[in-house]
């Protein structure tokens, strides 16, 4: 087998669509790019960090009742949209609409190809509360409060409804602009 043409050193086994030609797998990594690979079967749309969203520390969110408040408009648009479906909205899910969420304020996303129509749904549930809820607070502001709540859910999760179960106890459903209820 011949060595890769853009490094010298490893045995080329991925056909390249850029340099027509037989690379390393190493290689295929370091120049893999949407324009150029999207129709290779070894390229995979970059993971998203995250854990490097820009958020508020758990400190700034119990020290100041304004950005608490944005975070209970959220988490009870989640409570209230786990009752609609009969508590059935795991942690997980959870985490993936706070992160589609983030997709779009932060990252600025228009489209979300999302499979799991509970979670779709979900979405568009809590986005909807977002935008009644906190139509005058800015986007940073919003990136901010969902990244320390995806913080906290996956801190809280052992993959069942751990999450849930709090912010159910604690934050209450949200029925409607800036009213929730606890329900014990």
């Amino acid at each position: 087998m011949a060595k890769c043409p853009i490094c010298q050193s490893r045995k080329g086994k991925r056909k390249c669509l850029i340099v027509d030609n037989l690379i390393c797998s190493q290689c295929c990594g370091d120049t893999r790019t949407e324009e150029a690979c999207v129709g290779c079967i070894f390229y995979q749309k970059p993971k998203r960090k995250y854990s490097d969203v820009p958020a508020y520390s758990i400190i700034e969110m119990d020290n100041n009742m304004e950005l608490a408040s944005y975070s209970n408009s959220i988490e009870g648009a989640l409570c209230a949209y786990d009752i609609k479906h009969d508590g059935k909205l795991k942690d997980s899910d959870a985490i993936k609409i706070i992160e589609l969420l983030i997709d779009k304020y932060h990252f600025q996303d228009q489209s979300f190809d999302q499979e799991n129509k509970l979670i779709t749904n979900g979405f568009r549930y809590v986005d909807q509360s977002i935008i009644e809820d906190l139509k005058d607070v800015t986007n940073d502001i919003i990136v901010k409060v969902l990244g320390v709540i995806r913080f906290v859910a996956k801190r809280r999760t052992q993959l069942g409804r751990e999450y849930m179960n709090v912010i159910h106890q604690y934050v209450g459903q949200r029925v409607a602009s800036g009213v929730r209820i606890l329900n014990r």
